[in-house]
């Protein structure tokens, strides 16, 4: 009898358990007063995306945006492909990622008419070769790699710095930082060389070691983004190849910084907004995207990251400084040099490493 009776109580308590798991499963999200679920799941970069936004969103749709962010293409591309879909509903690739999230079934297609505010972007920043007709991307935020020197640092020391080949003047030695970049790097030397930035031969893409080694004396640093940022603006070096974003805030802090280089060729990158395959939440998904193309939201997010703004509709909500910044709005000058960064393959990504580790240690 004592045995029976321990018997019945574990398999009431399994049953208990069981119901708890299973009410569990099937407990419902919460839902807004217009019908959408009260969640959605963002998968980001670190410092790409506004507070002011999200609590804007939810004031406005009673929806709150779950952001977990990432460092890298490669990080996200990993955890997508390992992980269970429908873990997140949004995510932030650059454009030559998009090739690889479809090959891996990754992207789900934006529905006809969902994205009403795409016609805000600028047209030149649609319809890319990744995303002919934008069926997976609406474009985010641009990033581009310039060239910015102190023209007072400049003068005093008689230099000017026009192409790659100025940045060998024995007169900018310890004067010039270039950004922690592999492909950044190995497609300056390409521009120097007079070669195609995205040429994928492997003999042409050689010839930039010896080339860029004649630099060297005159590097100071191989700098993080916010590091070179802040070198250039406190105008501890005269010459920066860094990121757009960096280089508008450094000029913004630094009136002496200006855009140097301007008729080499400048690579540009889309970080895209796509939808997730497995998504939870494609409705909600889709109105937070056509959100963040609105003027107002657009202008928001710009003043705070100043990356290159890929939203013209913007322009009326944005400061004269953020207008005037050649770094967030391309001027027509700068805009005919531009070359879409595209995906490279494996040999020639390792090629590229290769190459800038022995340009770090020969310093």
């Amino acid at each position: 009898m004592k045995k029976y009776t321990r018997e019945i109580r574990v398999g009431l308590l399994l049953v208990l358990i069981l119901s708890f798991l299973l009410s569990g499963c099937g407990k419902k999200e919460g839902v807004t007063k217009d019908g959408y679920a009260d969640k959605l799941y963002l998968y980001n970069w670190s410092e790409y995306m506004s507070q002011d936004v999200l609590d804007l969103f939810k004031q406005e749709y009673g929806i709150t945006v779950v952001q977990t962010t990432y460092e890298s293409n490669d990080e996200m591309l990993a955890k997508l492909v390992a992980g269970k879909k429908g873990v997140y509903d949004i995510a932030v690739p650059t454009n030559y990622f998009i090739q690889a999230l479809t090959e891996n079934d990754l992207l789900e297609p934006y529905d006809d008419g969902a994205i009403s505010n795409l016609g805000n972007i600028d047209s030149a920043y649609l319809n890319g070769s990744y995303d002919p007709g934008n069926v997976y991307t609406v474009p985010y935020m641009g990033t581009i790699a310039l060239t910015i020197g102190n023209k007072k640092m400049l003068n005093d020391l008689g230099v000017t710095v026009n192409t790659v080949d100025d940045l060998m003047n024995p007169k900018l030695v310890n004067n010039v930082i270039l950004m922690d970049d592999n492909e950044g790097i190995v497609d300056l030397g390409l521009c120097g060389l007079g070669y195609d930035p995205l040429t994928e031969d492997s003999s042409q893409i050689a010839e930039v070691k010896d080339y860029m080694l004649q630099m060297m004396d005159n590097i100071k640093a191989f700098p993080s983004t916010a590091d070179g940022r802040t070198m250039l603006a406190r105008g501890e070096v005269a010459v920066g190849h860094i990121y757009g974003g960096d280089a508008a805030q450094a000029m913004a802090e630094n009136k002496d910084l200006e855009i140097v280089m301007k008729d080499e060729p400048i690579s540009l990158s889309v970080d895209c907004l796509v939808l997730l395959k497995g998504s939870k939440h494609k409705k909600e998904a889709e109105l937070f995207i056509n959100f963040l193309l609105r003027p107002d939201v657009s202008a928001m997010l710009t003043e705070e990251y100043p990356y290159l703004c890929l939203n013209n509709a913007a322009k009326a909500n944005l400061s004269q400084d953020i207008l005037n910044n050649p770094a967030c709005f391309l001027p027509d000058d700068l805009k005919d040099n531009i070359y879409f960064i595209e995906e490279k393959s494996a040999e020639v990504l390792s090629q590229m490493v290769d190459i800038v580790t022995e340009l770090k240690v020969s310093k």
